[in-house]
């Protein structure tokens, strides 16, 4: 029984569209922590600031679910081995993850946001301190009991 990857070879060099996707993904995410954000130092309407948020989780909403779907599609349609399908698809996770940090948490590069931004960047470090860890140990138990 053969399975659609099976044709591929394991070691398929890295294709020219790889680093097109990637230097898209890089300015999509430029583009989105330098997007202008609603808050302005004049008095707006409250009907205007809530037309600004709605709109800001619409786009953002729009950015994920387009992101969910294209990794969906990477992996449904093969078209890269798979070392670089998963490349692909670790870097739309981070470009999905700038989306939710900007969008949805409202997370950007501001002077008044650094504090926010520096206070998830340190919960991630140590998540991923935990979670390294975690597997070394892991993988160490396994192979003493091999």
């Amino acid at each position: 029984m053969s399975g659609p990857n099976d044709s591929k070879p394991d070691n398929v060099p890295t294709h020219p569209v790889v680093w097109g996707v990637a230097l898209v993904l890089a300015a999509v995410v430029l583009a989105i922590l330098c997007w202008p954000s609603g808050a302005t130092d004049q008095v707006a309407e409250p009907n205007d600031d809530k037309r600004g948020e709605i709109l800001t989780y619409a786009i953002g909403y729009g950015l994920a679910l387009a992101l969910t779907g294209a990794a969906f599609a990477i992996v449904h349609w093969p078209s890269f081995g798979p070392a670089t399908t998963l490349a692909i698809v670790f870097g739309l996770a981070l470009v999905q993850m700038v989306v939710h940090f900007r969008f949805f948490l409202h997370i950007s590069l501001k002077k008044s946001a650094r504090d926010d931004l520096q206070l998830i960047l340190f919960s991630t470090l140590i998540v991923v301190l935990m979670v390294s860890g975690t597997l070394v140990i892991l993988f160490n138990l396994r192979a003493r009991m091999m």
